[in-house]
This record gives structure tokens, C-alpha cells and sequence, in this order.
């Protein structure tokens, strides 16, 4: 008897949100093991995108002209078709409803170069898994911030500009949200996904946001097959808003990804600032340790720890790795150097935070495996936490990694890779200016 393995490969495509003095494209990731699907959105001035999920979207703007549409797909034309010839809502799963989608093509969505105070925009893209459920990420990049130049009015409400950097992206509003009946409208009871600056909204995700399958229930749940799923974007520059403005421009890209996940369990991730909101129960740490004191501990808590020496390099990448044998027995290694301690099992989450003053410290490839199985992050896997001011307390940041209690009562690793940059004017007699910590609950 043979046995015969099929592999489907990842397809892609390509769509466009827009530019207001403003654009948008795409990016991603996904596995070659797993069936996959990418979309998104490119080529537009607003601009997003790239996915091959497949993909339909209706763009309004309220401008000079009120409240128009600027695109959409299908056209009413088609959709008029479709119910001539078919009758009902269209199919989007069969051949004929799969032809209307967009699949490799890149569209503008929004072309606005003329965007005043108290314009707004909104897409609603609606993404359509015809076959496998699926784990779906929002992410997407500003890769333009521009003043192009200042006007006379712009010159005189700013001053000169000195980095070429405009204030378009801190000023316009965004709000990102679940739009289950796909209305293009936030309706009463829809959960938002995001609500606060453009600038903040591509931080958000250039670390990437997991969509929930039902964000009506509390679990995490993937997309499922056969199904339309859909996302509003929101974005109005406030009616208050003055000449500082002026000439400015944004350009981003918005990009879905989705990857098989039957057989591919994951666990959530979110990032916030300040330290993470749980009850700790254990930590491992790594710090820049000063003058005679230590640089690595595990254990309960500082004081009650096992503790190392580590010679840090500033600009140096080196692993890391925490891992607990389910026994009792929990080990944290940095660069080759170990420590090891006694510590029951965690209670459920975990947080990778970072702190500094005067530095910068990342944290890449983070990586989380549950019985020695790999287990899949939905969300951030990335963390960067930097300060250069020269006053102030050191800035905070952390990632929580959603475990269950059960996933964690058994072996299990977490790593990871940590960069630590040291500023010029850093105090290297600080027993703890930067430092990363795991804390579990």
C-alpha cells in the first residue's frame, strides 16, 4: 500500500486601500507545512495591502462631495447579475462567486490627495475561507510619514520643519473593528478592534493583530471554512485639526494572513505598556547587572532566586530560553550561560516584558512549544522597548502570551532571541537599567 501527501502552496493576493495625502500596501507570513491563504490591500494614496484567502471590499468617502462610494467589489452591476441569473445572495464559495472576488489583482481603494479637516473615510473588507478553517492575522506597515514641504499657514502654526516627518498619521483618527454583518458601519454591541491615531494603529500593526473567529464568545476561535468574515477601517481627520497638516502624507500597507488551523493549535498574544497585569507567581530575568551584582536569575521572585553572571555585549542578538519540566524544575539560559531553580508549574498566562532607560531592547523569533510540540503565536512575537530622552523614569513595555493553565502544567519552552543597545549616555553602574523578564501567573 503507498501512501500519497498532498500539500496545497500558498497563494496570494493583492488589493489597495488609499492615500489623504495618505497611502496604503503588503506583507505577511505563513508556513509551507500548513495550507495558508494571504490578502490585502495596495496601491492607494489611504493605500493596503496582500492575501489568496479571496477577497471582495466596499470604500466610502465623506469629502467635498458628501458621502460617496469610491469602489467596491463585486460592482452592483454583478451583484444585480448574479441575482437575475442565480437568484439570492451570492455564493462566493462556488466557481462562479469565487470570479467576482478579487484574487491577485491590486486595486487602489482610496486615491485622496486633497483630504481636508472633518473628511472621513471607511472599507469594509470582507475575507472569504472557502475551504479549511483558518487562523487569521491583521498586520500592515506605515513606510511613509511625509511634510512634503510646509506652506506659509503650515510654516506659521508649526515653525520650520527639521526631519521631513509630517503630522498627518498622529492626527487622523482610526478605528479598526469586527463587522459581523458586514454594513460598513460600527454598529451598537460590535467589538472594536482598535480606536486611537493612525501612527498608533501601525504599531499596533506592525506587530500584528489575531482576528477571532467569533468575538461574540470569550474563546480565541479560528475563521471558519466557508464562511465571509468581515473587518471595518475607519479613519477621520477632525474637523479641528489646523494647518500643521498641510501638503502632508501617509502611505501604509494592510495585509490579512491566514494559515490552516486544523492541527495547528496557537495561543493568543497582545502587547501594552507598563508591566503586564497578572498575578505572578514565578520570573526569569535578564539585565544589564552593573558593578558586582548579578545579571540572570530564575526563581519565586528577586531575592528568592537562583542567580548568574553574564557579560552583555551592546548590539550583540543572543538566544534565550526558559524552559520547565512540568516536575517542579524550571531553567533559564542566556548566550550558553544557566540558572536553575525549583518553581511549581504556572497558573496559566505568561508576559515577556521589557525595561529601559537609555537603551533599547528587542526580543525576536519569540517561540513557545508544549510538550515538545511547537505551538503557534496569533498576534505579536516581537517586542522593542526603547529610551533616549536623557530624563524620566525607564520605559516599560510587555507581550502576554495567552497559555492555559493546562498547557503550562506539563514540559514546556519558551525562547527567543534579545537584542540589548546601550546609549551613550547610559549608567552602567545601574544594577537594572535594562532588562528583560518572563513573569508566569
Amino acid at each position: 500500500m503507498t501512501t500519497e501527501r498532498q500539500h496545497l502552496t500558498r497563494r496570494t493576493v493583492l488589493a489597495g486601500l488609499g492615500t489623504v495625502g495618505v497611502a496604503a500596501a503588503g506583507a505577511g507570513l505563513g508556513t509551507t507545512a500548513l495550507f495558508n491563504d494571504r490578502e490585502g490591500f495596495f496601491g492607494n494614496t489611504l493605500t493596503a495591502g496582500s492575501l489568496d484567502l479571496l477577497l471582495d471590499y466596499k470604500a466610502t468617502y465623506d469629502g467635498p462631495d458628501g458621502n460617496v462610494v469610491l469602489g467596491q467589489v463585486p460592482t452592483p452591476a454583478e451583484e444585480q447579475a448574479w441575482e437575475d441569473q442565480f437568484g439570492g445572495e451570492i455564493d462566493y464559495c462556488s466557481e462562479d462567486g469565487q470570479a467576482l472576488l478579487i484574487n491577485g489583482t491590486e486595486i487602489p481603494v482610496f486615491e485622496l490627495h486633497d483630504v481636508k479637516p472633518g473628511d472621513s473615510g471607511e472599507v469594509t473588507v470582507s475575507l472569504h475561507i472557502c475551504d479549511n478553517p483558518a487562523w487569521v492575522t491583521m498586520s500592515g506597515s506605515m513606510y511613509d510619514n511625509l511634510e512634503n514641504g510646509q506652506t506659509e499657514p503650515e510654516l506659521a502654526d508649526e515653525g520650520d520643519d527639521v526631519d521631513g516627518v509630517g503630522e498627518l498619521a498622529d492626527l487622523i483618527e482610526v478605528t479598526m473593528w469586527y463587522d459581523p454583518n458586514c454594513n460598513n458601519v460600527l454598529d451598537d454591541g460590535e467589538v472594536v478592534l482598535f480606536e486611537g491615531s493612525m501612527a498608533d494603529a501601525f504599531t499596533a500593526l506592525e506587530a500584528g493583530i489575531g482576528l477571532d473567529g467569533d468575538a461574540s464568545t470569550p474563546e480565541f476561535d479560528p475563521v471558519p471554512g466557508a464562511s465571509t468574515y468581515c473587518i471595518g477601517f475607519y479613519w477621520e481627520l477632525p474637523v479641528e485639526v489646523g494647518n500643521e497638516v498641510q501638503t502632508d502624507s501617509v502611505s501604509f500597507d494592510l495585509v490579512f494572513d491566514a494559515e490552516q488551523s486544523r492541527h495547528n493549535p496557537v495561543v493568543t498574544t497582545s502587547q501594552g505598556e507598563g508591566f503586564a497585569d497578572l498575578d505572578d507567581t514565578s520570573f526569569a530575568r535578564a539585565r544589564f547587572g552593573g558593578t558586582n551584582t548579578w545579571e540572570l536569575a530564575v526563581g519565586i521572585a528577586p531575592g528568592n532566586a537562583d542567580e548568574g553572571e553574564y557579560t552583555w555585549t551592546s548590539g550583540d542578538t543572543v538566544p534565550f530560553v526558559y524552559t520547565h519540566d512540568g516536575s517542579g524544575n524550571a531553567t533559564f539560559e542566556l548566550d550558553g550561560v544557566t540558572v536553575a531553580d525549583s518553581i511549581t508549574a504556572p497558573g496559566g498566562r505568561f508576559a515577556v516584558q521589557g525595561k529601559v532607560d537609555e537603551a533599547t531592547i528587542a526580543v525576536d523569533n519569540l517561540a513557545l512549544t508544549v510538550g515538545g510540540d511547537a505551538v503557534g503565536l496569533v498576534g505579536p512575537d516581537t517586542l522593542v522597548v526603547s529610551n533616549d530622552d536623557g530624563v524620566g523614569p525607564r520605559d516599560i513595555q510587555h507581550l502576554v502570551v495567552n497559555t492555559s493553565a493546562a498547557q503550562v502544567s506539563g514540559p514546556f519552552s519558551v525562547s527567543g532571541d534579545v537584542t540589548v543597545t546601550l546609549q551613550g549616555d547610559y549608567d552602567t553602574s545601574a544594577e537594572e537599567g535594562v532588562a528583560l523578564d518572563l513573569v508566569f501567573e
